[in-house]
């Protein structure tokens, strides 16, 4: 039992450290995104009056650490301002455009931006409920034009990352709360192993009494057999004797009785807590096996996501390391996604993920893996697999892709795929082996897409 009670705390103790570091986590992301918007405040400033106070405010409630409700409430105001700009512009005469090098510094900044946000946005697919959310933003991201509309996609970004550290605080006070219940039955599991030790040593001392009583009066008996005068005082004096020996031993029996009814008391009131815990144990573990599974699943389309990619890649990069089998690693992109997206809607896009993740994953062995990289990107990781067959393989499932069949609003439409393919290398990282296959889908992009590039 006492085992078993440490196999627990110690679970619990590391589900409290994951949860620890996740918050930790999430409050760098909250962090980094609240400097973005402190920059991209900067570097707008100064174009409107009105959006200059505007952006005042939101800047000093990031300074403030604000949450997420406040920085919600700006929003509208901070909207309107960004639509009067606009409105003004739309009126506004034509003038000359500005220098090219201040074009150009312009638009790498928010290129710069932009990327940073994609970054963050990667982090944030990764929590089961958010990617709806995060798949807009991410769409949004794809469409700005300026540090105007950088802004408000930042601060949408910085609300949604302001409630998932929220949610993780919620969680955290749930998984405390249960904690401290079932260490409370922990304690009291401990308090009675105390207990029936100290029952047992009581019994013991107990049964060593009787022992000395029932000693001290057979000795009493010997002795009067010695020194009796007749056989009548010798009979009185061990029946006085025998009578003490029975009232010793049944003063023993009811003590030993009231013990075994508290003994009885006390385990039947322990099975039942001893139930509850199990049954609350097994809910937590369920709880906790639910969560590790759903963070390594990408809830658009039901696959892997880059989270267990990277668990995977590491563990069939130890193993090749071991056996030097081969190991090739796909990397796989749905050709112009931004034009289905902008085109049919972004919903149309989530299905065309959503078709394309659940047919890679059919193409793949048990041994096999695929998961979702990201956005549009898909990777796989072939066991055993070189790289000519891996081209093979690749080959047979582009040519899948491309005959799926979708159709959009009555029109068919042709979604392809290209692919990069590599193998692990002498020398290789994991890392290196990825952007090898990287490398090579930008080939194939860059050779007409719709095909497989081996590097």
């Amino acid at each position: 039992m006492h085992a078993e009670e440490n196999v627990w705390r110690q679970r619990y103790r590391e589900a409290i450290t994951e949860l620890e570091a996740e918050e930790v986590r999430w409050r760098r992301l909250e962090v980094v995104l609240r400097r973005l918007i402190g920059r991209l405040c900067l570097a707008a400033l100064h174009r409107d009056p009105a959006l200059d106070v505007q952006l005042d405010r939101v800047a000093a409630a990031v300074r403030q650490e604000a949450g997420a409700e406040t920085l919600e409430s700006l929003l509208p105001e901070l909207s309107e301002a960004i639509a009067a700009l606009d409105r003004a512009n739309d009126l506004a005469p034509q003038e000359s455009p500005p220098a090219a090098d201040s074009s150009r510094a312009g638009t790498e900044g928010i290129t710069r931006l932009t990327a940073a946000v994609g970054s963050v946005l990667s982090h944030l697919e990764l929590v089961p409920g958010f990617a709806p959310r995060t798949a807009e933003l991410r769409a949004e991201i794809e469409r700005v034009a300026d540090e105007v509309q950088l802004a408000g996609t930042l601060e949408r970004l910085a609300v949604l990352i302001g409630e998932q550290c929220a949610q993780m605080k919620r969680e955290r006070a749930a998984m405390e709360r249960l904690l401290r219940q079932l260490n409370s039955r922990l304690d009291e599991i401990t308090s009675f192993l105390a207990g029936q030790d100290a029952e047992q040593q009581q019994a013991l001392d107990e049964t060593q009494r009787l022992n000395r009583l029932v000693m001290g009066e057979v000795g009493q008996i010997t002795v009067h057999i010695r020194d009796a005068d007749s056989l009548a005082e010798l009979r009185e004096q061990v029946s006085m004797r025998l009578e003490a020996i029975d009232a010793h031993l049944k003063e023993f029996r009811s003590r030993e009785q009231a013990r075994m009814q508290r003994y009885h008391e006390h385990t039947s009131r322990m099975r039942l807590r001893i139930a509850q815990l199990e049954r609350e144990s097994r809910a937590l573990q369920e709880s906790l096996e639910e969560e590790q599974r759903m963070s390594l699943v990408d809830a658009l389309t039901g696959i892997a996501n880059r989270a267990a990619y990277d668990e995977r890649i590491e563990q069939e990069y130890e193993r090749w390391l071991r056996d030097r089998k081969p190991v090739s690693i796909l990397a796989w992109d749905i050709d112009r996604f931004k034009t289905i997206n902008d085109a049919y809607g972004h919903r149309a896009g989530d299905k065309v993920l959503r078709v394309v993740g659940q047919h890679l994953a059919r193409q793949v062995r048990g041994t096999d893996f695929v998961a979702r990289y990201g956005g549009e990107e898909f990777v796989m990781i072939l066991v055993g697999t070189g790289p000519a067959e891996a081209l093979t393989i690749a080959d047979n499932i582009r040519r899948g892709i491309e005959n799926i069949g979708f159709h959009f609003r009555g029109t068919p439409v042709t979604v392809t795929a290209s692919c990069g393919i590599t193998s692990f290398r002498e020398g290789d990282t994991a890392d290196d082996a990825f952007d090898r296959a990287d490398r090579a889908l930008y080939r194939a992009k860059a050779e007409g897409r719709n095909r497989c590039v081996v590097d």
